[in-house]
């Protein structure tokens, strides 16, 4: 009885930790979106001249492209047959969204938007890099759900898919908020 007990407080404690985590990211996201705000509002002409030749269709399908890995893993957290499949999906659309981002890059590049060319173009890199690597720490913890799935490792938890969740969903909402603010208004 004793084990229960204190593999229940672990499960809690570190769903309190990734809590606690997502928090952590949602103040450093949260800075950076002050300081963007601060800068497009104190700015005598929006867009700027660095950005106005903005791309739009990658950012829009990004967006969809993290919507629907939101309600893959969705999906995937329900106990189903379609765990398996579910995974693949949102792990794929996961590399989609990184694929995206690095056309993006490359979109930015190619309108002349440049890190270089002064402070918005580097606050819109900085963000798009940050989230991408905030990406790839999610899609290190769906590879290690996935190994969990495919093993049947009596070690998959509802807390442990529950914790990804929470990461992977803050990553669509912060994506959502990103490209509302940075390619449509």
């Amino acid at each position: 009885m004793n084990s229960n007990r204190a593999h229940d407080m672990k499960l809690i404690q570190n769903s309190v930790a990734m809590t606690v985590t997502l928090i952590s990211f949602g103040m450093l996201f949260a800075t950076l979106f002050l300081g963007y705000f601060l800068l497009r509002f104190n700015s005598p002409t929006w867009p700027p001249v660095e950005i106005q030749n903005m791309p739009q269709l990658i950012p829009f399908l990004s967006t969809l492209v993290m919507a629907l890995s939101s309600v893959t893993y969705y999906l995937l957290e329900k106990n189903g047959p379609q765990r398996k499949l579910m995974w693949g999906l949102t792990f794929i659309l996961g590399l989609a969204f990184l694929a995206l981002q690095w056309s993006l890059w490359g979109a930015l590049k190619s309108s002349g938007i440049l890190v270089s060319n002064g402070m918005v173009p580097s606050i819109v890199y900085g963000f798009t890099w940050l989230h991408a690597a905030h990406i790839v720490l999610g899609l290190i913890a769906l590879l290690w759900i996935g190994c969990l799935i495919f093993m049947k490792s009596p070690s998959l938890t509802s807390f442990k898919l529950m914790n990804v969740g929470k990461f992977w969903h803050f990553l669509g909402v912060v994506w959502l908020l990103m490209y509302l603010m940075i390619f449509v208004l």
